[in-house]
Parts: structure tokens; C-alpha cells; sequence
């Protein structure tokens, strides 16, 4: 761009060049102000270079002899900048140089996951990105229950609770599986899931969250190799059934905890609530 530069001397009329010393005077002096129209074109040629998430240019107006922290500082703060453009705030918890890649790649993803926003691979890919899921066994399952509805249901007619309250159509609920990982390592960031499924799930879907084991699975047994195999409606009945009695299904060892276990032996009762975590799995 500051190559193709054209000097503001060559668009004087022709009359300024009639005498030789003095247009040479006037050259001069806009010679200055060429100087300083070829620095803005180099600073707009160099905008997709530091205004991109890959791009490796030195943040303007930082001094080269700034250092690290304060280079790491520029660039977030650049990110943040960039993100403002979508309306959105980094989470708190993307700190540090971790924190800048997190920043960096939703940045590059950015344009695509907002065009998919309320769907629901939107909404996983925007839940992985969040938490840095990118493992394949890492990735959530979000079961939609219309899939699995009932007759009555896909009719219109909702189901009742044993207390009498009505459950919400089954094209209002979902059920999003989470596995237990590194990604959730206390009670803060399984919070912060809740959280996060709460504020970015679809308006009109009630979303509801549960941490299984890794290697959770749910797929119809069939095929020749597969024990006790299932019709596609015994398989619609067990989801069902899992998702209409489901109360966890994450080991006591992998649960949240409100502190450190003090008991020896068998589990005692603290709440006298009538039910105890236990190590078993729950199905």
C-alpha cells in the first residue's frame, strides 16, 4: 500500500510546475506531509497483522524494549478489544498465557460459532471452546428429548409428576452429559459449567446438566458382536428411562465435595436425609 503511494506534488496542477525552483519548494515542504501519509499506510498494511489472532506483528505504540509482561498485556488487551466488536467479555478465568491461546482461538472461531448460536452444535462447540474440550472423549453428548418422545408427547400432551406438577414438552427440554476431566477439577469450574450452560443454552430450552464417567456411552446395542441387542424402540424406552429417572451418574469419588471426608468405615448420614453417596455407579 505505502509502495503504490502517489506524492500530493503529482496532483498540482500544471501551472505549479511552470517554474522549476519554486515548485521544487512546494514539493518540498509536502514532502513532510507525504512522510507522514506513508507512515498511517504502513500502519493500515500491518492491521490484519496485529488486529488477527494468528498474527505475529509487534502491538503499535509498545516500545521494543517493553518486555514480556508488558507485551502479553498489550495483546490481551487487544484481544479484549477485538472480542468487544461480538459484545462479549472474557471469562475471568482465562488469566495468563493459557488464557491468551483461549482468547486467540475463540477469536479465529469467533464469526463461526455466532452464526451457529442456538443450535445445537453451536452451542457444544461454544461450551468445548469455553472450557478447552478438545478431545474427542472430552466432548459432551447433549441428548434433545423430542427425539425420544413418547407418542403423547410428539401429540402435545404433556407428562405429570407424581406431586401433580406438569413436566415441560419434550421440545423444551435437553439433557447435556458431561464427562468428568481435568477441564473440572473442583467445585469453582463444575459451577462455572452450570453456569455457563444456564447463560448460553437456547432461550426456550430448559437445559439441565450431568457429569458422567469418561467413556460414557449412549448408542443402541446391535450388531452382531454387541451383547444383548436392542430394537430401535427398546433403545428410544431405555433413553427415556435414563432420562426421566436420572439423578446422577458420576462415582461419589468423582462428585462435588463440601470438604474433606472425616469418616472411617461405612458413610453415616450427617443430613438424616435417608440417602447416602455411594462409590457404585448409579444407572
Amino acid at each position: 500500500m505505502a509502495a503504490e503511494y502517489t506524492t500530493i506534488a503529482t496532483h498540482l496542477p500544471g501551472v505549479f510546475a511552470a517554474d522549476r525552483e519554486s515548485f521544487e519548494q512546494v514539493e518540498g515542504f509536502l514532502a513532510l506531509v507525504d512522510d507522514l501519509n506513508r507512515a498511517y499506510l504502513e500502519r493500515l498494511a500491518e492491521l490484519p497483522l496485529w488486529y488477527s489472532p494468528a498474527g505475529a506483528a509487534w502491538p503499535p505504540g509498545l516500545p521494543t524494549d517493553a518486555g514480556g509482561d508488558a507485551l502479553l498485556t498489550r495483546i490481551s488487551e487487544l484481544y479484549d478489544e477485538l472480542a468487544d466488536w461480538y459484545g462479549f467479555v472474557f471469562p475471568g478465568t482465562w488469566r495468563g498465557a493459557q488464557g491468551l491461546t483461549r482468547k486467540r482461538e475463540f477469536l479465529e472461531k469467533a464469526a463461526r460459532l455466532w452464526r451457529r448460536r442456538g443450535t445445537p452444535r453451536g452451542f457444544l462447540d461454544w461450551f468445548c471452546l469455553w472450557f478447552g474440550l478438545s478431545e474427542p472423549s472430552q466432548r459432551p453428548l447433549l441428548v434433545e428429548h423430542f427425539k425420544y418422545a413418547t407418542a403423547g408427547e410428539r401429540a402435545g400432551t404433556p407428562h405429570t409428576d407424581t406431586d401433580g406438577r406438569q413436566r415441560p414438552l419434550p421440545w423444551l427440554r435437553a439433557t447435556l452429559f458431561v464427562p468428568v476431566s481435568a477441564a473440572f477439577p473442583d467445585a469453582a469450574a463444575r459451577t462455572e459449567a452450570s453456569l455457563v450452560v444456564e447463560r448460553y443454552a437456547p432461550a426456550h430450552v430448559l437445559m439441565r446438566l450431568c457429569w458422567v464417567p469418561d467413556g460414557f456411552v449412549l448408542e443402541r446395542r446391535q450388531g452382531p458382536g454387541a451383547e444383548d441387542p436392542e430394537t430401535e424402540e427398546e433403545f428410544r424406552e431405555r433413553v427415556r428411562r435414563l432420562l426421566c429417572g436420572l439423578v446422577d451418574l458420576t462415582e461419589h469419588k468423582d462428585g462435588l465435595r463440601l470438604g474433606s471426608c472425616i469418616d472411617e468405615g461405612a458413610a453415616t448420614d450427617r443430613l438424616d436425609v435417608g440417602r447416602l453417596p455411594t462409590d457404585v455407579t448409579e444407572a
